[in-house]
């Protein structure tokens, strides 16, 4: 029910105890399921003889200052909307000090539930709830409320299999022209296989997040895979941030899905945030002329679905949307756009980046770090650094006060390892990647990693002739390498053959002009 993992399904029930209380008017029958922040149970609310969800605060959640204002978060932002398409939220209250909020039951499960039983979505299925998602995410939007965590887990359907967008537990709010922003220094919120390329990279968000989020929901649900994966969370999140990472076509796996439903899906997952749809609005619209358009046409390519926007009326727009938005009118209006706007902000550009330049990678200035709490065990220190995410305070942590225990000492080496690394921060990198190669014991995994970061350093630090040697070293290993990790090594390669065979070339170059100028000096008879 929350991006801790918390749900709504019946099925998360099996096997759990019933309890005996009731809190308030609300009877208590059976638990739903739990995360890392609540635990949800049915109830009936006995006053009206209704089922609802309850969603309960954990108690070992209560002194943990974000988890309180995450969960008030959630019935602030929920309690702010009313649309058929989102969860209503009845009451929020507290009991024995724990903090719950009642909201509508929904007993149909949730959408990955859906697929896992029944397979990937037909063309019509699809669309119809993609619109009804859309349509919860605008009225969300023009109430200056980002979601967040968009996925197919919080996108739970009724008996009648109509969609309700639930979870507003990472909302971003604009309310009341106040901005309550959740995340913290060193965290990203949001879950890895779904997460919008600004999320991974900490970058300011806007509903356009959101609808990066609800693309790749449902490529998976249209596909029945994820977009991209991984070993780890943090390869996919990588994933979704490298924009040389391309998803297999839509079409590809689905020939028998409508052209036009491929290209709206592969709209909104578009990385460069300037060419995904610009507001659940302009989806809805595109959505509704296909509806209109009926099942018979939707096979036809998408000019006819371009013709027909270009036949609508431009919108009066303000400056802020028209800059936003015009990369969308094609391109020679995008070209005379960015010819504008260089003469606009081009000196004031140049002089912002000479600002923040780092003018060496492996010489940068360290960040100012926050202090990260003992969580009273290594295990606990470690699932802490998890639910952080992206944090390199919490990994250090994990190090720092656990050292003597191996197993998680390693993995905060190798989380470390990568996190700098897709940061530039090269100095930082090479340290734990040291450390990982030199790890003594049977972990050759661990060490081949370690060898394989040295490898893509040294390329990066320009002595391709040493990482070009270590990586042909470690081509046994390669399989055995997240394919994040592979992707570096085959950028690493492709920048050593290019710059060692430019260097080959000045070298011949160079001994036929030395043969050349001293047949020139022999004397001739």
């Amino acid at each position: 029910m929350s991006g801790t993992g918390d749900s709504q399904s019946p099925q998360a029930s099996e096997g759990t105890e019933i309890p005996a209380e009731s809190i308030g008017e609300f009877r208590l029958l059976r638990r739903l399921g739990q995360g890392g922040m609540a635990e949800v149970y049915l109830a009936e609310q006995t006053s009206l003889k209704r089922p609802v969800a309850l969603k309960l605060l954990r108690r070992e959640r209560l002194e943990s200052a974000g988890a309180v204002e995450r969960f008030e978060t959630e019935a602030l932002a929920a309690a702010a909307l009313n649309h058929p398409n989102i969860v209503s939220v009845y009451l929020v209250g507290e009991h024995a000090g724990r903090k719950f909020l009642v909201q509508e039951y929904v007993s149909g499960g949730n959408l990955r539930e859906r697929v896992q039983k029944q397979g990937a979505l037909d063309a019509e299925q699809g669309l119809r709830l993609l619109e009804q998602a859309a349509s919860a995410l605008s009225a969300a939007h023009k109430q200056g409320i980002v979601h967040r965590d968009i996925k197919p887990e919080n996108l739970l359907l009724t008996e009648q299999g109509d969609v309700k967008v639930a979870d507003f537990g990472l909302a971003q709010l604009t309310l009341a022209g106040v901005r309550n922003n959740l995340t913290q220094e060193g965290l990203t919120l949001g879950t890895p296989l779904y997460m919008s390329p600004e999320q991974v990279s900490d970058s300011k968000l806007d509903q356009r997040s959101d609808l990066y989020s609800l693309g790749v929901t449902f490529y998976h649900v249209l596909a029945g895979q994820p977009p991209y994966s991984g070993k780890t969370a943090l390869a996919v999140a990588m994933q979704h941030a490298d924009p040389k990472q391309k998803p297999q076509p839509l079409a590809e796996l689905r020939p028998d899905l409508p052209l036009v439903v491929c290209r709206i899906v592969h709209k909104l997952m578009a990385k460069d945030v300037t060419r995904r749809y610009q507001a659940a609005e302009d989806l809805l619209a595109d959505l509704k002329r296909l509806r209109e358009r009926g099942a018979a046409p939707m096979g036809r390519d998408t000019a006819q679905l371009e013709a027909e926007r270009e036949e609508q009326p431009p919108p009066q727009l303000t400056w802020k949307e028209w800059l936003w938005q015009t990369p969308d009118s094609g391109w020679a209006g995008f070209g005379s756009w960015m010819v504008l706007t260089a003469v606009l902000v081009g000196a004031a550009g140049a002089g912002l980046g000479w600002l923040r330049r780092t003018p060496d990678p492996f010489r940068h200035a360290p960040r100012s770090e926050p202090t990260i709490p003992n969580q009273g065990s290594a295990e606990r220190q470690y699932f802490h650094a998890l639910m952080l995410r992206d944090s390199i305070p919490a990994w250090k942590a994990v190090i720092a006060l656990y050292p003597e225990k191996q197993f998680f000492r390693n993995a905060a080496l190798q989380r470390l390892a990568e996190l700098h690394l897709f940061r530039g921060e090269f100095l930082e990198a090479s340290g734990y990647f040291d450390q990982l190669a030199e790890l003594p014991g049977a972990d050759q995994r661990l060490r081949a990693f370690g060898r394989a970061g040295q490898a893509i350093l040294k390329s990066l630090n320009k002595d391709y002739g040493g990482s070009q040697a270590q990586i042909s070293e470690l081509s046994a290993s390669f399989s055995e390498f997240d394919p994040w990790l592979r992707n570096q090594l085959a950028d690493a390669v492709e920048r050593n053959r290019k710059a060692l065979n430019t260097e080959l070339t000045a070298n011949l170059r160079k001994m036929v002009e030395q043969r050349d100028a001293e047949a020139e000096s022999e004397p001739r008879n």
